[in-house]
């Protein structure tokens, strides 16, 4: 597996495809080192060409983490409750019942939670010919290109992260009365440590966060805001185009991620999704 392993760069900012491995099959010791790492450096692995069972899936992918349970009873895939079920036929059962497109807004996966998950893993069981696309972008660099008294003012402020936000860009999913209850109000750093890399980035999601503690509202929806536009410029972002057989992970830790809806009428689209286990940012 070692010598058929090959990894190519995709884009500019982010974004790494790896090639010439089946997931069904235990993988080498250096081939799992070099996908870890390819990670790392590059923040959003693809692994094109795989065919997998939901278990042989869940599997796999305990290589980068352990999976943890979905939130939405109702999005659990039947055969494995860390597979989340993604489809282009989603509908908000209990709210309007209008269809929905999770994750059309940028945001970063469970940021609503104490603990954040740490990585994404999105498996492109179906994909349309045209349309879906998923964007991504480097909250590293965001970070970094900021003015020197732009990070040091926001070095030491904290965000409020709620599940349903008055900020959200996009509907989101209701939840049950006991499902809610599970995910509280958090606060997290504007500003996160990598725990791995020991990189600094900005911590940000539009979909999910309320304000920024001890500033007035209009300060910080300004600041907010004027983050989010400076950290989505097209010179940070990459737009991967699905191919059938896509597995995309991503890290939630230094990367700000959103799904396009704009695939035909009666296209179908579904994806597998899981989440591993993070740590309280810092």
């Amino acid at each position: 597996m070692t010598e058929a392993l090959t990894v190519t760069r995709l884009g500019d900012a982010l974004g790494v495809a790896a090639e010439g491995i089946d997931l069904n099959q235990p993988l080498a010791a250096s081939s799992r080192a070099a996908l870890r790492q390819a990670l790392l450096d590059r923040l959003v692995l693809c692994i094109r060409g795989q065919s997998l069972t939901p278990g042989a899936y869940l599997a796999a992918m305990r290589l980068f983490g352990e999976p943890i349970t979905q939130v939405r009873q109702a999005a659990r895939h039947p055969e494995a409750a860390e597979i989340m079920i993604l489809s282009s036929e989603d509908r908000d059962d209990l709210g309007d019942g209008k269809r929905l497109v999770v994750g059309a807004h940028w945001h970063s996966d469970d940021s609503y939670k104490a603990v954040p998950c740490s990585l994404t893993m999105l498996y492109g069981v179906e994909v349309p010919v045209s349309g879906g696309d998923t964007q991504f972008v480097n909250m590293y660099r965001a970070y970094e290109d900021l003015p020197a008294e732009m990070r040091q003012k926001i070095a030491p402020l904290r965000v409020i992260h709620r599940y349903d936000s008055s900020r959200k860009g996009t509907r989101i999913a209701a939840l049950t009365g006991a499902e809610a209850q599970t995910v509280p109000d958090v606060v997290h750093p504007l500003v996160r440590t990598h725990p791995e890399t020991g990189r600094r980035a900005l911590y940000m999601n539009p979909n999910r966060m309320e304000a920024v503690v001890g500033l007035e509202r209009s300060e910080s929806d300004a600041l907010l805001d004027a983050l989010v536009r400076h950290a989505t410029q097209p010179t940070y972002q990459y737009r991967h185009h699905w191919r059938q057989g896509d597995i995309l992970i991503w890290d939630n830790r230094c990367t700000m991620h959103k799904a396009n809806g704009d695939y035909p009428e009666g296209a179908r689209r579904l994806m597998h999704r899981i989440i591993v286990a993070g740590t309280v940012p810092a």
